[in-house]
């Protein structure tokens, strides 16, 4: 393993080069060349002279971008024949190489963020004395496992596809998968419901960043003396670590039973196609108000998606029986729970 840990570094030398600069360039530039006067700085007769901005909104996006491209890159492999038949018959154990992938994509992450963070924080430092610039410590530690979680989860969206185009689908799309039953639950039952239940931002995988960065940005800015770990965050915060470790216990899972010979074939993972389209029709439905004249034309529009989804998915204009007989499942379940909804439910809450 020593010997693919090293192999795998150098590989990902240059890129790691190029992620490096541009996460520090981008940060250093923007703090250097921000004048402290003007929108950058207000007065207030009771504090004197404050700071509008931390930065951390840089380093912030820069983490969550990385996680993004860094999971597509480290297993973009396994969507090609060739790569993936190189890769297999190298004389090392799946579980093993996946770890060694894991590995390098965490280092293509934490490496330019550390390195663009801490040279954004001398900068900021040697530029002016408005901000409590201690905070940016325990942020910077605080945000190491948000991101590992971040990580690990896109890396199992990402693999569950054969091709680079249907991963990358994978990932925004079970990105958001959580967020359709929310929204359905914040529109009909949010009296009944918990806000931290119910809060939308709370099922973005990528949340726990930004609820940390915003929460440490008034520790910096002086607008707070604590972080606010209220039971909205703590949720998300359960709710990513929960995700994340399923993630990563899938992908070693997972790791034995990848077939070389599926690169570039169609995607049949169970957390692919196969459920995102039904569940997602699923949940369009019932967002319909029967009560409204363009309910049939909304309906029919849902349809002409599940359509389309399911063209994408088979790559082809000629659909397999599972997948006309899952279109009707799904509308019948569909406009059964709204028909429940609207006449049953609805009327005992009112």
């Amino acid at each position: 393993m020593k010997k693919s840990l090293v192999y795998e570094l150098k590989r990902l030398f240059l890129p790691l080069c190029i992620f490096t600069a541009i996460a520090s360039v981008l940060f250093v530039v923007t703090v250097l060349t921000t004048e402290f006067s003007g929108n950058s700085i207000r007065y207030s007769p009771n504090y004197g002279k404050y700071a509008e901005t931390s930065f951390v909104f840089l380093p912030g996006t820069i983490l969550c971008i990385l996680c993004y491209i860094v999971a597509s890159m480290q297993f973009s492999y396994r969507m090609n024949r060739r790569s993936t038949d190189l890769w297999y018959s190298l004389p090392i154990k799946r579980n093993t190489l996946m770890f060694v992938r894991l590995i390098g994509g965490l280092a293509l992450i934490l490496i330019p963020y550390t390195v663009s963070y801490w040279l954004g924080f001398i900068a900021i430092a040697c530029s002016q004395s408005l901000l409590d610039i201690v905070w940016y410590i325990p942020l910077y530690f605080a945000s190491l496992p948000a991101a590992i979680c971040l990580f690990g989860f896109n890396s199992f969206c990402f693999t569950r596809a054969n091709t680079v185009r249907d991963g990358i689908i994978f990932i925004f799309a079970l990105n958001l998968a959580l967020l359709m039953p929310c929204l359905y639950m914040d529109s009909n039952f949010y009296r009944y419901t918990p806000y931290f239940i119910r809060n939308a931002l709370n099922y973005f995988p990528f949340s726990p960043i930004s609820y940390l960065f915003n929460g440490f940005d008034n520790l910096i800015l002086n607008r707070s003396s604590t972080f606010d770990m209220d039971a909205n965050k703590l949720f998300c915060f359960i709710l990513i670590f929960i995700e994340s470790a399923a993630a990563y216990f899938g992908l070693f899972y997972t790791a034995n039973k990848h077939k070389a010979e599926n690169a570039g074939q169609i995607s049949d993972s169970f957390f692919g196609y196969k459920t995102l389209i039904p569940w997602s029709v699923f949940f369009l439905i019932l967002t319909i108000d029967p009560s409204q004249p363009d309910s049939i034309a909304y309906l029919i529009t849902i349809l002409i998606y599940s359509l389309v989804a399911y063209f994408i998915y088979r790559r082809s204009f000629r659909l397999k029986k599972y997948d006309i007989l899952s279109i009707i499942i799904t509308f019948l379940a569909g406009i059964a729970v709204l028909a429940l909804h609207e006449y049953v439910i609805l009327p005992l809450l009112s």
